[in-house]
């Protein structure tokens, strides 16, 4: 093959792998969420919504979110949002007040369209982090210095002490 018809094959293989519009119809994608992916949040929140690309099937769709432990922490209620007619929104509620720490969302599509109901299963995830509020990392920092400032405070008298207990035995023994 001549060098011409290697840079067709391959510039048509390339073309066809980027512009192929059946998949994005195909398939539902996140397009947005509550919390947003990678979001650090001082509060915790109450629900998680994901809005996808296109019309869900809700027996094949779902969310769950999760833990850095991998523990469940909503409460399994997840089904298209009831305020979006266009069947592109999933819900669920977490648990009240999640502890500070990481938070992964898994979701999982199936697409119903007029053109399209394939049963393909999609699926992917998104994070969200619960951070300490500000006054509590303060009040921690705050108590981290007191504490090594007691145990530092508490060595120096320990050694003064023993210096002074030292000094009274040279006195006694030189009395004597």
């Amino acid at each position: 093959m001549n060098r011409a018809k290697w840079i067709f094959a391959i510039s048509a293989a390339l073309l066809l792998a980027v512009w192929h519009p059946w998949s994005v119809r195909a398939h539902a994608v996140p397009v947005q969420s509550t919390p947003t992916d990678g979001a650090v949040l001082t509060a915790s929140p109450k629900q998680v919504m994901v809005t996808f690309s296109n019309v869900l099937d809700p027996k094949g769709s779902q969310l769950v979110v999760y833990d850095r432990r991998g523990q469940k922490v909503d409460i399994g209620d997840c089904g298209v949002a009831a305020l979006d007619p266009s069947r592109k929104t999933l819900v669920t509620t977490l648990e009240s007040d999640l502890p500070p720490g990481k938070y992964n969302i898994y979701w999982t599509t199936v697409t119903d369209t007029e053109d399209v109901h394939d049963g393909h299963v999609v699926n992917g995830q998104l994070e969200f982090f619960v951070a300490e509020p500000p006054w509590l990392t303060f009040l921690k920092g705050i108590g981290i210095t007191l504490s090594v400032a007691a145990a530092l405070g508490g060595w120096f008298a320990f050694a003064a002490t023993t210096r002074k207990l030292k000094r009274l035995e040279q006195q006694l023994r030189g009395v004597s």
